[in-house]
């Protein structure tokens, strides 16, 4: 039998290895990295379910007084002298209500927005009719 030769030999080298291992951590690492960074600008699902209960809270609220005094009287109750207890918001929350318009010109229709600002912000808006 032939004795084989280095050039006809399989396999890898310890130089090799070590150089696959290096470049994978490497490779790995800024995944990770980038995966971090990433992580750290998204929003936490508290904090978006927070904001939009609060613009929930305040629709629902208006939208009460509406059903109670009429189309004609519909304001923000939270405006009022004695305004409803539902209208405190929690600390580090801002909720704005612009004042209503007309929808598409007609007086028959308004738009109500609700804005909440916080550590996430939304803006929720709805159209009601004077029926």
């Amino acid at each position: 039998m032939l004795p084989m030769s280095r050039a006809n030999q399989a396999g890898v080298t310890l130089v090799e290895l070590v150089a696959f291992i290096v470049i994978a951590t490497l490779l790995a690492t800024g995944l990770i990295a980038a995966f971090t960074s990433a992580m750290k600008n998204t929003p936490k699902s508290n904090e978006i379910t927070q904001v939009l209960q609060l613009a929930q809270e305040r629709m629902e609220l208006i939208l009460a007084y509406k059903k109670s005094k009429g189309f004609t009287a519909l304001i923000d109750p939270c405006t009022l002298a004695s305004p409803p207890t539902q209208c405190t918001s929690p600390s580090g929350y801002s909720v704005s209500v612009p004042p209503f318009t007309n929808w598409n010109g007609s007086t028959e229709y308004k738009t109500i927005t609700v804005d909440v600002t916080g550590l996430q912000a939304i803006t929720l808006t709805a159209v009601v009719a004077s029926y």
